[in-house]
């Protein structure tokens, strides 16, 4: 979904992405905490921590000149595409580290986070009637459908992961951005992540 739309609070005008990319954090971490415990919403909370932390810090690296001209630009600018990308590979790492990769915490998180934030860009942007349907109702029936088997086999663990991959493929085919930017690439890094450690897990059973 693309940005149409800045919120204004206290003066400070906010782009509408970063609303949603916050009530789509809060939302996994509520549902984390209600249905796995607060040790899963923890490290899922320090997993966020380092994603941010590395999404804005790469923005150092990427305009180093305008940095060093003006290092409080930090607080509004990031890396881009490019330090997304890092902070979200940093996060997997960490969660990957604490046991928590290919788990069902995991994969409930990624849906929540992506469908929140994808309905949250279809309320609050102009996008077209039929992007904007598609994307809140293909979004929802998945996180639903997440939400209500996430704690059943492995094989429904499997096929909610292809489910969220399909969801978002349907609704990348109307939205003006496409197969392109941070969410859908977002979404195929975490699918690749969720099955190489649910077959790896598969096999330490066996």
């Amino acid at each position: 979904m693309q940005v149409t739309e800045a919120i204004t609070i206290f003066k400070l005008s906010v782009p509408s992405s970063h609303l949603s990319a916050l009530a789509a954090l809060a939302a996994a971490y509520i549902l984390l905490r209600v249905m796995f415990g607060s040790r899963q919403a923890g490290l899922y909370g320090d997993a966020v921590f380092y994603f941010v932390l590395i999404w804005k810090g790469s923005y150092v690296l990427t305009d180093f000149d305008n940095f060093m001209k003006a290092p409080l630009s930090l607080l509004y600018y990031n890396g881009g595409l490019t330090g997304a990308l890092a902070g979200l590979l940093a996060a997997l790492f960490f969660l990957w580290r604490k046991g928590m990769a290919g788990t069902p915490a995991v994969l409930m998180a990624a849906v929540a986070v992506q469908g929140v934030y994808q309905t949250m860009m279809a309320l609050l942007n102009e996008n077209g009637r039929m992007a904007e349907a598609v994307t809140v109702t293909v979004f929802g029936i998945l996180l639903f459908l997440t939400v209500s088997q996430i704690n059943g086999s492995i094989l429904w663990q499997r096929q909610l992961t292809v489910l969220f991959l399909a969801a978002h493929l349907i609704v990348a085919t109307f939205q003006p951005d496409g197969f392109g930017g941070l969410p859908f690439a977002a979404t195929v890094i975490l699918i690749i992540y969720q099955f190489i450690f649910l077959s790896a897990g598969r096999r330490n059973n066996l």
